[in-house]
């Protein structure tokens, strides 16, 4: 066998080897759930929908002001669970959305770098507990797919076409359905437009905004009759738009997310909460306790900066050669490489004016549909680093990054704030639609939630 046939060959083991550990990591993590309250919010609904026929046309709560519309979360969560009871089937169709969220932005780096850049960004996206844990049944584990979409389809809106913009619209249209920090792509999308990114086909947008409509009618309906349930901000509850910018902090926090969705620098749940309970030995249990928790810090320095530097020089030479925010210039012609790089920058920007503008703090999950741009910035510039240093150097490197994850999210997994090895997430869901069942009738399913939290 030639020495091309054995990288080849060695290529497509890698990838197989990479996609499968990351729907197994995905798996343990869904299974080894411990039930909060993010969890009861969209159980219920399917509850309601499974026991009743009724639909929830509101989504999850938002951080005091209100409910979202949330046809289309209802469905995706109810409709598998009435096909076969269990959360796994719910959860199955999240994984599914991740799946296909690799396939796009894997598409736009096969169309513009060697095939090898796909083994990168199975270990750095699809491997990374940046995205694994995402893997539960609350709604921002939803919003890879939306990320992914809309890339795409900016990406390849550099003509008039309309099928690209017709699923460039419906993307934000049913995002709006799931999470609020679609705000990031509402105003990335008119950035991109504003500034001759992207070209757009009017009647796409037209039939992409008549379906949205369509299907915000539910929601509409229900608004009609339960008004208080509806997004709201007031001065009174402390909520008003653009108070992130009054408080800066805010601000900088997200900033801090972008840097750290390209970096070994996770959420607390599973970066300082990570336990060791499943070793049943006391001595064993503090050695590897203590070594992987002194260890996390020194590849989360190095992470951090490496993350930091590459977002930097890539956002100086594109602020340097590119003049982005010159309105006269046609930049349906930037494409490639730098075609990419130009779209992280406007989604920088875009980030950083949602996050003034929200009227409530955030946390990384707030954010996430940041994190598959800001991993395809870090995947570029790893590739790169492949081709620069030596081969032996490289694959040590590529070792470590994926003996790191493989820890994390093994012993996140394992032990950590909502998840455990006691746990059965199959057996606790069928719990709570035990307790459901028990609770007096004539309570709401906001009165329940309410109860379970203060019982648990």
């Amino acid at each position: 066998m030639s020495e091309n046939n054995q990288n080849v060959v060695c290529q497509r083991v890698s990838k197989v080897v990479l996609f499968s550990l990351g729907l197994f990591f995905s798996i343990l993590f869904f299974t080894k759930l411990t039930m909060h309250n993010d969890h009861v919010q969209m159980l219920l609904k399917v509850f309601r929908v499974v026991d009743e026929g009724q639909w929830s046309h509101f989504g999850n709560a938002t951080t005091g002001m209100g409910f979202l519309p949330g046809s289309f979360l209802t469905a995706v969560s109810a409709v598998p669970m009435q096909i076969y009871f269990s959360p796994y089937s719910a959860l199955v169709v999240i994984l599914l959305f991740h799946v296909i969220s690799y396939l796009l932005f894997a598409s736009v780096l096969k169309e513009n770098f060697k095939s090898l850049i796909l083994v990168d960004f199975l270990l750095l996206y699809w491997l990374s507990p940046w995205r694994v844990e995402q893997t539960e049944l609350y709604n921002p584990a939803y919003l890879f797919l939306f990320s992914a979409v809309h890339f795409y389809t900016a990406y390849h809106m550099n003509k008039k076409n309309f099928w690209m913009t017709f699923f460039h619209v419906l993307t934000i249209g049913f995002c709006v359905q799931v999470h609020f920090s679609v705000l990031m792509l509402g105003i990335l999308s008119l950035g991109l437009w504003g500034f001759r990114y992207l070209k757009v086909n009017w009647w796409g947008f037209v039939a992409g905004s008549a379906v949205v409509g369509l299907s915000l009618l539910p929601w509409f309906m229900a608004y009609l009759a339960h008004r208080e349930l509806a997004v709201a901000v007031s001065k009174e509850s402390g909520t008003f738009i653009g108070k992130n910018f009054v408080l800066v902090y805010p601000v900088l926090k997200g900033i801090s997310y972008w840097v750290r969705y390209g970096a070994v620098s996770y959420g607390r749940h599973i970066f300082s909460e990570i336990n060791f309970l499943w070793i049943q030995d006391m001595t064993v249990q503090k050695v590897v306790s203590g070594a992987f928790h002194s260890m996390k810090y020194v590849f989360t320095a190095v992470s951090v900066v490496f993350s930091a530097v590459v977002q930097w020089r890539i956002f100086r030479d594109i602020w340097k050669q590119g003049h982005p925010f010159r309105r006269g210039e046609d930049r349906t012609v930037i494409r490639g490489e730098q075609g990419i790089y130009l779209y992280a920058f406007y989604f920088f920007f875009a980030m950083v004016i949602a996050t003034g503008l929200s009227p409530v703090e955030f946390n990384h999950w707030h954010l996430i549909l940041a994190f598959p741009i800001v991993t395809v910035l870090i995947t570029i510039a790893f590739h790169k680093l492949r081709d620069k240093m030596p081969a032996k150097r490289f694959q040590w490197i590529f070792a470590s990054v994926f003996v790191v994850f493989c820890m994390f999210d093994t012993f996140g997994a394992l032990g950590s704030r909502v998840h455990s090895y006691k746990s059965n997430f199959h057996r606790e869901v069928l719990q709570l639609y035990k307790e459901y069942h028990e609770f007096p009738e004539n309570k709401t399913s906001t009165n329940y939630l309410e109860q379970w939290h203060h019982e648990h």
